[in-house]
């Protein structure tokens, strides 16, 4: 059984792997850097590393282009007893629902009224990190979402928001504990106590700004998953599923067979809506920085073979490094168009190697 905690480091030993320094109170240490990434995962903006098929300028984004920078928000209260912070499951599946509405509020009338009665469920299988456009075996159709990937994106949302605010790499440390230490059918892996710093953890713009980012993420998750239905990749949408509680003892073998020039187009679609939903919330508006942060966390656990397997999904779908550059391209032409979805070229540079049509 996987334990949740990772024990620190012996302040007063430093680490064989890096002599002459010793691993910072609370924190988990990574080989070679302490808390930092190994070839792959190379430095930069946290959240947004350059890399393979990573265009230059802003690491994530092409030069002088992309979402504008964090809000620089005045001092605010502490927040003690945040949701998020606390890792309420059922306040993020809650969220996960509420996120959902607003992108299908923003669909064009006709994909809205596809897609405005499909169910999202929660499949709360321990280390599930997934989700998907579903049908049941007597063809209704769903959505899902794990609860492994709520608590991951709610994770990864604090420790960007950490980063932004007190120049900490906790994105990246983060990242790198999945990556190394979460195993099949486990409980997701948390850090070790001390981890987050206490004062930082509840600072109000801290706290403001990851649940910003925590809806970004799960806005481009479910949009992708959500334009699976209204363009007939599932074959269900016009029926609904009635009766949740059955659903999901059937989730695992009914998930349509997706092809990667399907995922492509649903990158390109969910890209569409979450800006166009993001454009119409009050204050923060949605950018595709949160796809961004997705894409990366999935290309950290894709460059690991033994990560390839726990995470299976990502055999389904275009390798994140092409996955990148189709939602920069998209949510460029979006804004390029006056805030208009698009359907832009779902490939903007040549590809490497002959892509798969079934």
């Amino acid at each position: 059984m996987l334990a949740l905690g990772l024990a620190a480091c012996d302040d007063n030993q430093p680490p064989a792997q890096y002599p002459g320094q010793a691993c910072p109170p609370g924190q988990y240490c990574a080989p070679g850097q302490p808390g930092y990434p190994q070839p792959g995962y190379p430095p930069g903006q946290p959240g947004y590393p350059p890399g393979p098929g990573y265009p230059p300028g802003q690491p994530g984004y092409p030069p002088n282009q992309g979402p504008p920078p964090p809000p620089q928000l005045p001092p605010m209260a502490p927040v003690p007893n945040d949701p998020m912070n606390n890792l309420d499951i059922g306040w993020m599946r809650e969220r996960a629902r509420q996120v959902l509405a607003e992108l299908v509020a923003a669909l064009p009338p006709q994909q809205g009224a596809q897609v405005a009665n499909v169910p999202l469920i929660v499949d709360d299988a321990p280390g599930e990190v997934n989700a998907f456009a579903a049908c049941s075996e007597s063809g209704q159709s769903a959505m899902a979402i794990s609860d492994g990937l709520l608590e991951i994106e709610s994770q990864m949302a604090a420790a960007k928001a950490t980063d932004e605010y007190f120049g900490t790499r906790k994105l990246d440390q983060y990242i790198r504990l999945i990556a190394d230490h979460q195993q099949p059918d486990q409980p997701i892996v948390r850090p070790a106590p001390g981890f987050w710093d206490a004062t930082q953890h509840v600072d109000g713009r801290k706290v403001t700004r990851q649940h910003d980012l925590f809806d970004e993420q799960l806005a481009f998750v479910m949009g992708h998953e959500l334009a699976h239905h209204y363009l007939g990749h599932t074959g269900c949408v016009a029926n609904p599923f009635g009766a949740l509680g059955d659903l999901g003892r059937v989730l695992s073998n009914t998930v349509p067979v997706m092809n990667q020039p399907n995922e492509s187009a649903a990158d390109v679609n969910g890209t569409n809506n979450l800006l166009t939903a993001g454009a119409r919330r009050p204050g923060y508006h949605w950018t595709e920085g949160g796809a961004l942060m997705t894409l990366s966390f999935f290309g950290a656990m894709a460059s690991n073979p033994a990560d390839a397997v726990l995470f299976a999904f990502l055999s389904s779908h275009p390798p994140p490094a092409l996955r990148v550059p189709i939602v920069q391209n998209t949510a460029n032409q979006w804004r390029a168009g006056g805030g208009r979805p698009t359907t832009p070229s779902p490939f903007p540079f040549p590809l490497p190697f002959p892509f798969p049509l079934q």
